[in-house]
C-alpha cells in the first residue's frame, strides 16, 4: 500500500489518530529492570482495536544499537558493531515489520523514522531518502534527552536531516523537556526552531511540559503543534511539582488532579495546536536514567493502558474530533480537513 492510498483513507472518514506511539525494543531498559522495554506492531494493533483507535503514528523506541550505554556511567559511547549510524537497525526493523511481516496493518500504522540530530547525520539523511522511496514514511521523530544530542544541532550538523524533511514535506516530532538538568531537549528551543522554519511542521511532545510561554508561542505559529503524549503521568508530575514539569509560575493554569479538565482546557485554549497521542507503551515510565549533571535518577510513574483513551473518549465530540483527527491530519500533511 502506498502513501497516497493511505492518505486517501485518512481523509475519507473521521477517525481517531494517535499521533505518538512506539514499537520495538529497548534492551537497556530491560537489563536495568525498567518498564516498558518492548512492543510489537501486532501488540500495538491489538491495543488500538480494544481502545477505539483507528490509526497510529509509530516510531522506534528511544534507544539504538548504535549507542553503548554503561549503567555505571552517564556518558554515551557509540559503536559501529551493529549498525553504521543511529537508528539504522531500528528504523529498518519498524518498516520491515509494518510492510513485510504485517502488511495487513499498513492501513493503520503511519511510520515515522527516528533520528539523531548530532551524529552521522549525512548517513542518516541518505538512508531516510533511500528507504522512503521503498516504503511509506509519514514523518521523523527525535528524543534527544536519551541519546544526549541537542535539538539545536538540527540547524547545524543535523541540517541534512532537516533538509530531508523539508524536501519530502514531512513533519517532525520532538521529545521535549524543561528539566533544569536536561540541556538536550528544551521545549523553548523547539518552538524557536519552528519559528525559524515556517515551511516545516513541528510537534512538541508531552504538552511542552505545560510550559505556558511555549504553549502560547506555539499557538501563534501555523507550523507548530503540541501533543498530549503520556498525558496522565505528566499531570501526576505537575501535582508533585516535579522539576520535569514547568514551575508553577510558568505552568499552564489548570487543576492537574483532574486530567480530563486539563485536556479540555488546553484543547479549548489552543484549539488549532493540540494533537492527541498516547505515547504507548510509555503510559508507564519505570526507569533509571542519568541527568545532565551525571546524576542517576530512578523514576516510577503509572498509568494503566486504558486511562489515556478513556479521557479522550470523554471529551465533547467537537473537541475530540479536533485534537484526534482534524489537527492531526493538518500536522501530518499540512492540509485542512
Amino acid at each position: 500500500m502506498n502513501t497516497d492510498t493511505i492518505k486517501r483513507g485518512l481523509y475519507k472518514t473521521e477517525a481517531v489518530i494517535d499521533i505518538h506511539t512506539h514499537v520495538g525494543i529497548a534492551p537497556k531498559f530491560y537489563y536495568q529492570f525498567g518498564y516498558p522495554y518492548a512492543l510489537s506492531v501486532e501488540d500495538l494493533v491489538i491495543r488500538m482495536n480494544q481502545l477505539g483507535i483507528d490509526y497510529s503514528v509509530t516510531f522506534p523506541f528511544v534507544d539504538s544499537a548504535f549507542y553503548v550505554k554503561d549503567s555505571s556511567s552517564p556518558k554515551i559511547k557509540t559503536t559501529k558493531q551493529f549498525c553504521d549510524f543511529p537508528f539504522e537497525l531500528e528504523n529498518r526493523n519498524l518498516l520491515n515489520e509494518v510492510n513485510e511481516i504485517f502488511p495487513e496493518y499498513t492501513n493503520k500504522i503511519l511510520p515515522f523514522l527516528m533520528f539523531d540530530p548530532s551524529r552521522e547525520t549525512e548517513k542518516q539523511a541518505d538512508f531516510m531518502e533511500e528507504i522512503s522511496e521503498k516504503y511509506p514514511v509519514f514523518g521523523i521523530k527525535t528524543a534527544t534527552t536519551y541519546i544526549q544530542s541537542y535539538v539545536n544541532d538540527l540547524e547545524t550538523i543535523g541540517k541534512p536531516i532537516l533538509e530531508f524533511a523539508r524536501k519530502k514535506n514531512l513533519p517532525i516530532i520532538f521529545h521535549s523537556s524543561v528539566h533544569p538538568e536536561d540541556p538536550w531537549a528544551s521545549a523553548s528551543d523547539i518552538v524557536n526552531l519552528a519559528e525559524k522554519h515556517p515551511d516545516i511542521r513541528f510537534c512538541i511532545a508531552h504538552c511542552a511540559r505545560f510550559l505556558e510561554p511555549v504553549l502560547e508561542k506555539a499557538a501563534t505559529l501555523d507550523n507548530c503543534y503540541v501533543d498530549y503524549s503520556a498525558f496522565v503521568i505528566h499531570c501526576k508530575l505537575a501535582v508533585e511539582n516535579s522539576p520535569s514539569i514547568a514551575a508553577k509560575n510558568h505552568r499552564f493554569k489548570a487543576n492537574y488532579n483532574d486530567p480530563l479538565s486539563v485536556m479540555v482546557k488546553m484543547a479549548e485554549t489552543f484549539s488549532n495546536t493540540m494533537l492527541w497521542g498516547s505515547d504507548t507503551p510509555f503510559n508507564y515510565w519505570i526507569q533509571k536514567y542519568y541527568t545532565g549533571d551525571g546524576k542517576l535518577v530512578e523514576s516510577r510513574l503509572d498509568c494503566e493502558y486504558r486511562e489515556e483513551t478513556d479521557i479522550l473518549h470523554k471529551l465533547p465530540k467537537a473537541l475530540k474530533t479536533n485534537i484526534s483527527y482534524k489537527n492531526n491530519l493538518q500536522f501530518l500533511f499540512g492540509e485542512q480537513v
